[in-house]
């Protein structure tokens, strides 16, 4: 049986300032029933981010589909924009920040996956 669900009906979870963003689960065990990964689409509003923060027991990547960023993992930080991937590695503090005037769109990908919906900014 093909499990499948589209953007437009995820239920997102948003987030107000001063960290401003949508993530919309789309693969999840919550919603297709995953055990092995985690699926969602980010949008960080323009001039906010996401909070500092670190998955002790998950690794995250994150590809980026429109806008321009930065990502910080540890003590270092990037640019980014369409089609950058970036790698966080498990136990990394992390953090997505859109400086700019236009939405920045992204997948993230955790594993092993949330096993609950996400409640507060980057915790199951």
């Amino acid at each position: 049986m093909i499990k499948y669900i589209t953007e437009k009906e995820a239920k997102g979870d948003v987030f107000p300032k001063p960290y401003a963003r949508t993530i919309k689960p789309l693969a999840a065990p919550w919603t297709m029933g995953t055990k092995n990964i985690w699926l969602a689409t980010d949008e960080i509003e323009p001039h906010s981010a996401s909070d500092p923060h670190t998955h002790p027991d998950q690794e995250e990547v994150l590809f980026f589909l429109s806008g321009k960023g930065r990502v910080r993992v540890d003590k270092e930080e990037i640019e980014v924009g369409p089609g950058y991937c970036v790698l966080l590695p498990i136990g990394s503090t992390h953090n997505v920040f859109n400086d700019h005037e236009s939405i920045l769109r992204f997948i993230a990908v955790v594993a092993p996956p949330f096993t609950a919906p996400v409640k507060k900014e980057g915790k199951p």
